[in-house]
């Protein structure tokens, strides 16, 4: 295959860069420490949310399904479990329209947050770990210059700021494939921008990290005055930080956002993540996560029932959906 080779050849490279920062890491002695660790003996929450949408040719139609867990252990075993609202939660649906495509993906984003954070502010006052599936605040892309769906975007920021009232000292958000760059921008004088532009925080410190330790905090933005969401956010984002764990021998590192240190928290997660050496995920997260996907098979029902609703006449299928020519 043409081209292969070189690309094998410059992979092979900054896999070599990579590895010098990596040890040049571990030698500046102030980045690595060992990972607290508390019985497993208390109560974690978690919530997910799944999402798909499909347009219409006058709407556009978003179904959610959140749904959180609260896992009880007692003496270093599960113990007890519970659902909200129940195992098998019903979708809801919402609807939206004359929007393009970045507005739209904002939209979808929104309404699966306001579900998943309410849901969140519920389970929290049930457990003593709260977990969440992601970030602890929403991205930069997820805040709307559109007028019309500032109040929506508004309701959510009001959601986290109540979660974070009444929850923050519990709250920790997992993220399983980040591709951040702000601990290597932390640390540029030490890795240079080469290792910067090829890589992530979780590519480097796969070779810095080893399992039972955990980089030191950082904050999650040099300045959440200058950041778009977390400005929105204060005071309680100035107070939010990241760390990555490795919790899993042959396993990459989680990255992690905390408020405060985080001393009582990743105490209390690392025992969660380091059951499997092959995949350091909380399995209460895993649970909620399968139970937050929404089938084809029910995507394809609400669909119907949206297409054959007498007065819609504007519920058919874009023609890119509806080609009666493709089997």
């Amino acid at each position: 295959m043409d081209g292969l080779k070189e690309l094998i050849s410059e992979l092979r490279k900054v896999e070599g860069l990579r590895t010098e920062s990596a040890s040049a890491l571990k030698k500046s002695g102030s980045l690595v420490r060992k990972c607290p660790s508390r019985p497993l003996d208390f109560r974690v929450g978690a919530v997910d949310a799944g999402l798909v949408a499909q347009e219409f040719h006058a709407f556009d139609l978003v179904i959610v399904k959140a749904v959180g867990a609260v896992f009880e252990y007692k003496n270093g075993k599960l113990d007890g479990h519970k659902y909200y609202p129940g195992p098998f939660p019903k979708e809801s649906v919402a609807t939206n329209g004359s929007m393009d495509l970045l507005e739209l993906s904002q939209y979808r984003n929104i309404v699966r947050l306001k579900h998943e954070i309410a849901l969140a502010i519920e389970v929290a006052r049930e457990c003593d770990l709260m977990l969440v599936d992601g970030s602890l605040v929403p991205l930069p892309s997820d805040k709307p210059a559109n007028k019309e769906m500032r109040a929506e975007y508004d309701e959510l920021i009001s959601l986290y700021i109540k979660l974070f009232e009444e929850a923050k000292s519990k709250l920790v958000g997992v993220i399983k494939d980040s591709r951040s760059k702000r601990l290597l921008e932390e640390n540029a004088h030490i890795v240079g921008q080469d290792v910067i532009a090829n890589s992530t925080d979780s590519t480097l410190l796969d070779l810095v990290l080893e399992k039972g330790e955990m980089t030191a905090p950082i904050p999650y933005s040099k300045d959440a005055k200058a950041n778009q969401i977390l400005k929105d956010l204060m005071p309680y984002s100035a107070e939010l930080n990241v760390s990555y764990v490795k919790a899993g021998k042959n396993d990459r590192p989680l990255r992690v956002e905390f408020f405060g240190e985080g001393e009582e928290v990743l105490g209390k997660l690392y025992p969660l993540c380091s059951i499997n050496e092959n995949y350091s995920y909380p399995s209460v997260l895993i649970d909620v996560d399968l139970r937050a996907m929404i089938s084809q098979q029910d995507a394809e029902r609400i669909y119907h029932e949206v297409e054959v609703a007498p007065f819609l006449r504007g519920s058919r299928l874009l023609r890119r959906d509806s080609r009666p020519f493709r089997h």
